[in-house]
């Protein structure tokens, strides 16, 4: 017996109407949000929001042609998501520091997390991410580790000056840093974190680096695949297919550190480095206890999981490299562009530092002129241009709602152009830096190039390292000059950190 099902056009009529009708309604509600609070923006698109409008051109520019049409407080939608930009110093003290508890989610900028990456600081939140941030704090601020990390960053310094005594000799029309630069940033990171001997260093280097540099991509503004699931995370299992190399570099990277933990655990367990102990990060993290919360209710105190430890060093790995990598670069290319700028950071360096000599702690805290060079290189360069957060409670702050949910932006790279909190802010003038003119500044939250708050960046102190000891090595051995290469202004590309799009290409000469 054969049945017929007959279809009712008029009541498939209603229910297209009823979708569409939904559809344009939930469009329509989700798109006025802003316009609701009062918020002004650019108008969006339904679906893609304003996310059109950063398409070819420099993130940071479109940023700052906002603020100038907007004003300091504004809205605009990634993809479905509303969020507010703030370009203020007293919001930015408001969100990162007075009302820290309604903004303490930190977004995070990756969205290819593989595990156990999820057990990061930066994914991390509540009284887990407070009592891991103790121990990495501990960690990256220790007096005794942190001479240590000298030791083993000028190793690493010294083959870079080789590198380039070999490049100079064989380029004589200048050439490009950033590879060398690229491998004293791994090179160093590897020996801080892991303690790792030249043989470790042979044998797991080009690995490592391989995976600081596709784990940095995997989160480019460049990347297409990283940018859609951006805007749209419930594609983010598909768009995954696409990061394959990231992914296989992740388990190669997570496979070599479980080695070192083997073996760091075996050296620990046979009393062979009573001697070396926190000779680096990796025994330090291994010999930590963390708080933690019974099932009772009560506070006890246990060791690190391996993947926790892992995590920190997944971190430590692609964050100092990223970021180090890039002001390093940004620093000469301003160098080589203000030769009278040079001959006072030289002054300085001799005055300190000596012309051979071991470099001290003390004589790396003792640099007034290469800090204030170092914060005017950072305000032209802003390596991370902006400080994100959740807002976790609606809450009503200076006559702004914002609600619970809602990504909210700290933009400090427009306002280091504001005029108003930095005179002539297009020239390079180191000076402003100085400590009688900071003290005259306005405000502490105009200039934040490591965030503020209880969320800052932990690790200054040991990125300031690095940097410094570079800089120091590299300029009381060269001078720096542009030459037809040099790309002035340099240009530049969020991958994830702001870095020099192509490298920097300077000419380098012996000074004796």
């Amino acid at each position: 017996m054969a049945f017929s099902l007959e279809v009712n056009s008029y009541l498939v009529l209603v229910f297209l109407g009823m979708c569409v009708t939904f559809i344009y309604r939930y469009m329509v509600d989700t798109y006025s949000t802003l316009e609701r609070l009062g918020i002004p923006g650019p108008k969006p698109v339904w679906i893609f929001g304003n996310v059109l409008e950063f398409k070819g051109k420099n993130v940071l520019h479109v940023f700052d042609e906002w603020k100038q049409t907007f004003g300091k407080v504004y809205g605009f939608y990634e993809g479905f998501r509303p969020g507010i930009v703030v370009n203020d110093v007293d919001f930015a003290r408001d969100v990162l520091n007075r009302h820290f508890e309604k903004f303490h989610i930190r977004t995070s900028y990756r969205p290819f997390v593989y595990y156990p990456d999820n057990l990061r600081l930066i994914e991390l939140d509540g009284e887990h991410w407070k009592n891991q941030r103790a121990v990495i704090n501990k960690m990256v601020n220790s007096t005794g580790i942190l001479k240590r990390v000298i030791e083993k960053i000028q190793v690493t310094s010294n083959k870079m000056l080789q590198q380039f005594a070999d490049e100079v000799e064989s380029a004589t029309e200048g050439f490009n840093i950033s590879n060398v630069i690229d491998t004293y940033v791994s090179e160093g990171v590897m020996r801080v974190v892991l303690n790792s001997n030249e043989e470790q260093m042979s044998k797991h280097q080009e690995s490592i680096h391989n995976y600081e540099v596709l784990s940095n991509w995997s989160a480019s503004a460049e990347n297409e695949a990283a940018g859609l699931a951006r805007l749209f995370p419930c594609l983010t299992p598909l768009l995954k297919l696409a990061d394959k190399k990231h992914r296989e570099s992740h388990e190669v990277v997570v496979n070599i550190l479980r080695e070192y933990l083997r073996n760091a655990l075996t050296g620990q367990n046979n009393n062979k480095n009573v001697d070396d102990d926190n000779v680096s990060f990796l025994p330090f993290l291994l010999s930590s206890k963390v708080l933690c919360r019974e099932l009772d209710g009560s506070l006890a105190r246990r060791g690190l999981t391996s993947d926790e430890t892992i995590a920190h060093i997944l971190s430590l790995l692609s964050e100092m490299y990223s970021t180090t990598t890039a002001v390093i670069q940004f620093i000469l290319y301003e160098l080589a562009c203000n030769k009278n700028c040079q001959d006072q950071l030289y002054d300085e360096i001799l005055r300190i530092c000596g012309q051979n000599e071991d470099i001290s702690m003390a004589e790396l805290q003792n640099m007034e002129y290469f800090d204030m060079f170092f914060n005017e290189t950072y305000r032209h360069h802003p390596i991370a241009p902006g400080i994100s957060r959740v807002c976790t409670e609606s809450c009503t702050i200076r006559g702004v709602t914002f609600k619970k949910g809602m990504v909210v932006r700290v933009m400090t790279s427009p306002m280091y152009k504001d005029d108003t909190l930095f005179h002539q802010p297009e020239k390079f003038i180191p000076d402003r830096f100085s400590k009688v003119n900071r003290q005259n500044q306005s405000h502490q939250y105009s200039f934040l190039p490591f965030g503020q708050g209880p969320r800052k960046c932990p690790g200054q102190k040991l990125a300031m390292i690095q940097v410094k000891l570079a800089i120091i090595n590299i300029v009381r051995n060269y001078t720096l000059d542009t030459g037809r290469h040099t790309k002035i202004p340099v240009q530049e590309a969020l991958r994830p950190s702001l870095t020099p799009a192509h490298g920097v290409h300077i000419k380098m000469s012996k000074r004796f």
